[in-house]
């Protein structure tokens, strides 16, 4: 009897993970989630390119960034302190390069594919025309609150990330990423929140990123829809 106890209260807790296992929606269902909560698909596949605007401070100095995209996989990131030019990073969608005090480097290849991946404008909608895998590897608290988790890895397996979608608005909250940089990889991570209107367009006014020894919290001051951008921003140096 009691070796028939504990066979029912295993099955019993067996059971109940099948039910919250067939309870959870699928990675694509939480993307699309997510593409319907910051505006819907035909919306956003109406958008060339984003322009944003964004302060911080960087060791008491007050930083601009300024950051636009352009469908499908360009981008440029532009920060200034004092009205002069600090630190560059501009992606043709085939090379990336950074422009700074200390020099300029360029990457290609394999060196550059994650980064232009994550660099996509609203990289939920080319996911599946590129062929990248992704998994929900269930549930986890993101600042108290539940979020779903997903690894998105590249089609050949060279590179993965992981985004977080709150389950109850279905919003990003949370990115981590394994970074490369001239110490070798390190985790960055970037958090999501206070998400506003722009005309039509959800987007986050709270970004917080960092690799554990830097954190830099942005405010997101203006976000403009296809309007102020030319093919010159996205010109990679040689």
């Amino acid at each position: 009897m009691k070796k028939l106890a504990i066979l029912l209260l295993f099955l019993s807790g067996a059971f109940g993970q099948t039910v919250r296992a067939q309870n959870n929606p699928t990675a694509d269902e939480v993307m699309n989630n997510y593409l319907t909560a910051i505006g819907g698909k035909d919306f956003l596949s109406k958008i060339e390119n984003l322009t944003i605007q964004m302060s911080t401070e960087m060791q008491g100095n007050p930083m601009l960034v300024t950051r636009k995209q352009k469908a499908p996989n360009k981008f440029t990131q532009v920060m200034n302190a004092g009205g002069m030019e600090v630190f560059k990073m501009v992606s043709d969608g085939s090379k990336i390069s950074m422009i700074s005090p200390r020099g300029n480097q360029t990457m290609e290849g394999k060196d550059a594919q994650q980064a232009i991946m994550m660099g996509t404008l609203f990289p939920e909608l080319h996911m599946a025309a590129l062929g990248v895998k992704n998994t929900l590897d269930g549930v986890e608290k993101i600042d108290g609150k539940d979020a779903y988790k997903i690894t998105h890895t590249a089609a050949d397996g060279s590179y993965a990330w992981t985004d977080f979608y709150d389950t109850g608005t279905g919003l990003k909250v949370q990115t981590v990423a394994m970074q490369k940089t001239p110490r070798g990889e390190m985790q960055q991570t970037i958090r999501y929140g206070d998400y506003k209107d722009f005309k039509g367009l959800k987007y986050p006014t709270t970004i917080s990123q960092g690799n554990g020894q830097f954190q830099m919290q942005l405010t997101v001051d203006k976000v403009r829809v296809n309007e102020g951008v030319k093919d010159s921003d996205f010109v990679v140096s040689q």
